[in-house]
């Protein structure tokens, strides 16, 4: 019998998102009416170029070409949550989410078609990878972990870990030779060989990860429930327990071009190091709701996206600006 276990930085949202579909229902709210990404559920967000896309409830995208001052919305052709998306070229992307919903655009995002997975079955995708080969990897509920070599157009499920593995699969990163991939229960996990085998590595706990980040220096961290993290200088041999301020849950992390890393969680937490993970300064998003993912702008700004909070943090005072 499957497990009724659920990724614990989709549940901090999904309460919220409840009562917002609810009374958007009560209202008469519809498909056809304006999208407006402080008044909707993001869980990711990417630099496309020059400008920002990010995913969300019902299918959204929503895309910024002002450095995350504004943002506009389509509608893809599902109405499942996205939750991840992964930019391929300046043309094309892909995003996924919810009851194995893949959506595709190849014209910068001004269209977006459905894809099928019949592998997928209707569970949920929680994430999404580009490799340095060009292949894409998408990963979730039960274990589930498709390949695709033709840019999305078809996927094909491959075993990992061991037969018997269906944990979910919260995030799979490359970190020079290496696939790693991280979830529930504090799974960790390595390939040598391009996803061809895997070997599970051990925890430094038993909580879930919900995502692991390849540093400048070659230090892995790993994050996930409570603020807890962890940072691994021998590949995921040894962890050493990177403190945090913190008790709420990280829900996504992102390594900039100059080596800052930058974690994201519940409570609007915004912690960033300056020192390849190994200490975290703490701020927070003025919405106080959970944020699901930042990235910087092109003039240093940190963007960030969640619950009904889209918003910037200004590079030198680290304020918040214009929405």
């Amino acid at each position: 019998m499957k497990r009724i276990l659920y990724r614990a930085s989709l549940v901090a949202f999904a309460g919220a998102c409840f009562v917002h579909l609810a009374s958007a229902a009560a209202s008469g709210g519809s498909k056809s009416d304006p999208i407006r990404a402080e008044h909707t559920a993001l869980f990711d967000v990417v630099r496309f170029n020059g400008g920002f896309f990010a995913v969300g409830e019902r299918g959204v995208v929503m895309h910024s070409d002002d450095g995350g001052k504004s943002w506009q919305g389509v509608q893809t052709p599902t109405s499942r949550t996205l939750v991840s998306v992964v930019v391929i070229d300046k043309d094309r992307a892909v995003a996924v989410g919810h009851g194995a919903s893949i959506v595709r655009t190849t014209d910068g995002g001004g269209s977006w078609k459905a894809v099928e997975a019949a592998e997928a079955g209707s569970d949920s995708i929680l994430g999404i990878t580009l490799l340095g080969d060009g292949r894409l990897v998408a990963y979730g509920a039960y274990g589930m972990y498709l390949e695709s070599a033709d840019q999305g157009l078809t996927w094909t499920r491959r075993k990992v870990v061991g037969d018997d593995f269906e944990w979910h699969i919260s995030h799979v990163t490359e970190v020079g030779p290496r696939l790693f991939l991280v979830g529930e229960a504090g799974t960790i996990a390595v390939s040598e060989d391009r996803g061809e085998t895997w070997t599970k590595l051990h925890s430094p706990y038993k909580g879930s990860f919900f995502g692991l980040l390849g540093l400048k220096d070659g230090a892995l961290l790993a994050y996930g429930m409570r603020g807890n993290m962890f940072r691994s200088d021998d590949h995921g041999a040894s962890w050493t327990h990177v403190p945090l301020d913190s008790k709420s849950a990280l829900n996504g992390g992102t390594v900039a071009e100059d080596g800052r890393v930058v974690l994201v969680g519940n409570n609007g937490l915004i912690a960033v190091s300056r020192d390849n993970g190994r200490s975290f300064e703490i701020s927070g998003s003025p919405e106080g709701t959970p944020i699901a993912k930042a990235a910087y702008a092109a003039d240093g700004a940190l963007v960030y996206v969640g619950y009904l909070a889209t918003g910037r943090l200004a590079p030198a005072v680290g304020a918040a600006t214009a929405k």
